[in-house]
Formats: structure tokens, sequence, C-alpha cells
């Protein structure tokens, strides 16, 4: 029997979002929860190696923190706030598709414990090609960087969503998810990016007033799905 149940925002607890207590598995998301919070523990902390395995090429090396801006989001096809939460990453990642110094890397997670590689790839293929959502997807098939990030960097809900600057420190979290989160994430990267010694300050893209307000550039006509989300 699988029973969700939701919890209040600032509920305690921890991470591991499977409990099982009277033989019945409980999932712990947090629909409506929302961040950032500049009281977030994880928020200055710096973040290191993490052994993540891409979906769409298993051999690829994992992601490093530095020297770029990211958003690392850890999500999954069976939350349902996760699934509303997406697209709107994906649309954000397009934007800033020819932006070499930004990466989404958008951790896919089972439901508890360690998944399944072969599983965990299908489902998130095929959530990803049915909602057409560009994006290049990461695993963690051990349950090691959710172990990590429970005990060190606050992750207790999901979806959990994290800007982490060019110094590989966290600068502000999104726990939970609402609908003008979008707006607040896109707002947050244009000043990180700003922030970035490669930046220049006069292609700020909300000097141009025909420029999306939420501070990112246009978005571009769609492009074809790699091929970790198109496989069908």
């Amino acid at each position: 029997m699988i029973r969700p149940i939701r919890l209040p925002c600032r509920a305690r607890g921890p991470l591991v979002t499977t409990l099982v207590a009277a033989g019945a598995l409980l999932l712990v998301i947090a629909p409506g929860c929302s961040g950032p919070s500049p009281a977030h523990p994880a928020v200055g902390k710096r973040i290191g190696g993490i052994p993540l395995v891409s979906i769409a090429d298993p051999s690829r090396p994992a992601p490093t923190f530095t020297g770029r801006v990211t958003l690392l989001n850890f999500w999954g096809t069976w939350c349902p706030p996760c699934r509303r939460e997406l697209p709107g990453l994906g649309r954000i990642a397009t934007r800033l598709a020819d932006d070499d110094r930004f990466q989404l890397v958008a951790v896919s997670c089972g439901a508890g414990g360690p998944d399944d590689l072969d599983e965990i790839t299908a489902d998130t293929k095929r959530f990803l090609d049915r909602e057409r959502i560009a994006i290049e997807p990461w695993c963690d098939p051990r349950g090691v960087v959710r172990m990590v990030f429970s005990e060190g960097y606050g992750f207790e809900v999901f979806p959990t969503t994290y800007l982490v600057g060019t110094d590989g420190r966290i600068r502000r979290v999104w726990a939970g998810y609402r609908n003008r989160d979008e707006a607040d994430i896109a707002a947050a990267l244009v000043e990180a990016l700003k922030d970035d010694p490669r930046d220049d300050p006069r292609d700020d893209p909300r000097d141009d007033p025909r420029d999306d307000p939420r501070g990112l550039p246009p978005e571009q006509p769609p492009r074809p799905a790699p091929a970790a989300a198109a496989a069908r």
C-alpha cells in the first residue's frame, strides 16, 4: 500500500523520502511549499563533487559546480509538485542553452532508497518525452547524493532546487513549489550571472524592454529534444 502524506512547509524530518511503518510505504512530498528562505541552512555552503550519473550517457563525467552558475534540482516523476515545476525549469534552461556560464542539473529520483538504473532511466525518458521537456537529466542510483544533501544541505522535501554560484557556494534554495517560483528563480539567475566575471553588463537582458520581464532572453523556437528525452 502506498499512502502519500502532505507535510507543512516547515515540517522537519529525514529527507529519506520513504518511511516504512506498519507495513505502509509513506511518500513524503511537499506540494505548495516554497522557499527561498534566507535562513535556509544550505545557503553559503560549498558543493563539491557528487557522484551523479547522466541518464543520456552514463559514461559522461559527473557535473562540477564551480565556474558556472548552476540550478541543481531534485525531482521525481512520481511527485505531483515536481511534475508542475519541471516544465518551468526546462523553459529557463532552453532560454540559456547558448550561455556556457549556466547549467541545469536536474536529478531524477525514485520514490525512495537506491534506484534501479534501468528503471529510473526508462521512467525519466518516458516522462520527458511525453511532456516535451528538453533537458539532460541526471540520476542518483545509489542514493548517496540524496543522503549527503539530507544530512548536510537541508534537503527535506521534493522538489528542492539549489542555485549555486560560480564559486560552488549555494546562493538560494527553493523547497517545494509554488506558481511564482519560475519567475523568482529566473530573477535570481540574472543576478547570479551578473556576478560572473565573464559577464558584460551591457548584455543584461533586462536592458531591452522587449525582452521577457522575468529577465531571461526571449524564448526561442523549440529545439529537438536530446536523445535521452526523445527516445520512445
